[in-house]
Parts: structure tokens; C-alpha cells; sequence
């Protein structure tokens, strides 16, 4: 889930950064890169500004990489990236020289702090629902951790000192939060580059167009079968919706002589079909 992504990143941004993790992606600290930022301080030149970013986008690539690896495959790296430059182009303009601290350190903090904002203005559900959700998610596992079972909903209600009507409004809110993005992948099967989930979806509202058409030449072929006076009486019924009595008066016959004609019709009518082995829904 983002949202515990999300905990995970705010948890080890406020234990602060890793400097020992990041000396292998940082250029060195040249006097030419001293004299670059204090001309720029100086001058506020957005040509040196612009060279400052580009030697340290190495950090975002570091960071944003590093986080993107806790979240759904349905955020991509390069919106993550984007959200970090953001924040690199803040710690730059941002950044004092005279407080002696490494850029590094103030840095990944502001690309840190832009990434995990843009993750989270991006998020439908309020922050509140997501704490919840982390709370049951721990619970959960905690009580798995002791009974050496899948808890029981009482249970995880006494863990968390919840009443079920609480219990039941928590419920409500893990499943809203059971979101999935069509244009993933079932990888299931460890195949990230399968078809999309949306290429199995079905249109419940529609009729299979082969089982209807079979359904229409059988029907047409009995109707076929019947007297002219049997198919006027369906067809008056189920087509053009008229009643009985306005189906007789139509054909000059009384409401229960049409009853009795459209009865007989239509049991000619499913007999045949059952025998050939379709249905009309009649």
C-alpha cells in the first residue's frame, strides 16, 4: 500500500539520512564545485543554478529509486523522480553556505519531504483511514505472531479496544481502501509483462452475441412452425407489448380465446426449443 510506504519513508526521514549509502552516487567535493556554489549564492544565476541541480540529480535518482521500491507498480519511477526534482530545485535555491552542514544532508530531506508529498496529495483516501488501516494491519499480525492463527474478528476487537459497531465502520474502510489499477499486470505468476487485468473484464450488462443469435434463428425457425393467428398473438404480446384484451380487440377475439391461443403457443414454442436444445426467456 502507499500509505505504509509512505510511514516507512517518514519513519527513517526523521531518523535522518544514510550519509555512508550515498558516497558511491555523489560527485566529490571539488573547489570547483565550492567556487560554482559560492558564485551562485552570490549571483542567483539560473545557468549556475541549473549546474548545481544536474551534479546532484545523482541524490534524487538515489532516493527516488529507493522509495519507489516500497510502492504499487502503479506509480511509476519517473513520477517519483519528478516529485524529487522538485525538491532538489527547492534545497538549491534554499540552501545557506555560511551554516557549515553538508547539502547532502539538507537535501535529502527536501527531496525526501517533496516525494512523500506528492505520493500523498495523489491519495483519494484521508490520512486518518490510512493510520487506521495500519493499525489493524499490525494488530493482526501481532495476534498472528501469539495465537499461531488467523485471529477471530472479536478478537482483533479486544486488541484494539474497539466496539463492533467501531469494528464494523473499520471494515467499511479496508474495503474502500482495496483499490487495484486495471493497467496492471496479474503477475502472479511472475509474469510482468502479461496483459492487463482490464483485457479480462466482462460486461455483465450484455448478452454473449453468439448464444443470442443462436437464440434468435431458433426462434425464428419455430415461429416459422406456428399458425399465422399464434405468431400475431406473440408477436403483439412480447414485441409491441399490447395486452390480451388489446391484442382482441386487434384480432376480433375475445380476451380469453387470445389467453388460450398465446398459452398453446407458447408452450409449442419451448417444447421445440428444449428439443434443439436453447432457451427463450418467455
Amino acid at each position: 500500500m502507499v500509505a505504509e510506504s509512505l510511514r516507512r519513508s517518514e519513519r527513517r526521514r526523521s531518523r535522518g539520512p544514510d550519509e555512508g549509502a550515498w558516497e558511491h552516487v555523489f560527485v566529490q567535493k571539488t573547489p570547483e564545485l565550492q567556487a560554482l556554489w559560492e558564485e551562485y549564492k552570490r549571483t542567483s544565476d539560473v545557468t549556475l543554478r541549473n549546474q548545481l541541480v544536474e551534479a546532484y540529480l545523482p541524490l534524487v535518482d538515489y532516493l527516488s529509486e529507493r522509495i519507489a521500491e516500497r510502492l504499487p507498480r502503479c506509480v511509476g519511477l519517473d513520477e517519483v523522480r519528478s516529485a524529487g526534482v522538485l525538491g532538489l530545485l527547492d534545497a538549491v535555491r534554499g540552501f545557506d553556505l555560511s551554516r557549515g552542514i553538508k547539502f547532502e544532508t539538507y537535501c535529502s530531506l527536501r527531496v525526501r519531504g517533496s516525494i512523500l508529498d506528492e505520493l500523498r496529495a495523489r491519495d483519494w483516501a484521508p490520512r486518518l483511514v490510512r493510520n487506521r488501516a495500519q493499525k489493524y494491519a499490525v494488530a493482526v499480525q501481532n495476534l498472528q505472531a501469539k495465537l499461531s492463527r488467523k485471529p477471530t474478528p472479536s478478537e482483533i476487537m479486544q486488541e484494539l479496544k474497539l466496539t463492533s459497531a467501531e469494528f464494523e465502520r473499520l471494515q467499511n474502510d479496508l474495503a474502500r481502501l482495496a483499490i487495484y489499477s486495471l493497467s496492471q499486470t496479474d503477475d502472479s505468476n511472475g509474469d510482468s509483462d502479461g496483459p492487463a487485468r482490464s483485457q479480462f473484464l466482462v460486461d455483465e450488462r450484455n448478452t454473449d452475441p453468439s448464444e443470442e443469435l443462436q437464440k434468435q434463428e431458433a426462434t425464428a425457425f419455430v415461429l416459422a412452425e406456428l399458425e399465422q393467428r399464434e405468431r400475431a398473438v406473440l408477436k403483439l404480446y412480447y414485441f409491441q407489448g399490447l395486452t390480451m384484451k388489446e391484442i382482441g380487440g386487434r384480432l376480433q377475439l375475445s380476451e380469453s380465446r387470445v389467453c388460450q391461443i398465446h398459452g398453446h403457443a407458447v408452450t409449442r414454442v419451448r417444447d421445440e426449443l428444449q428439443r434443439r436444445g436453447a432457451e427463450l426467456p418467455i
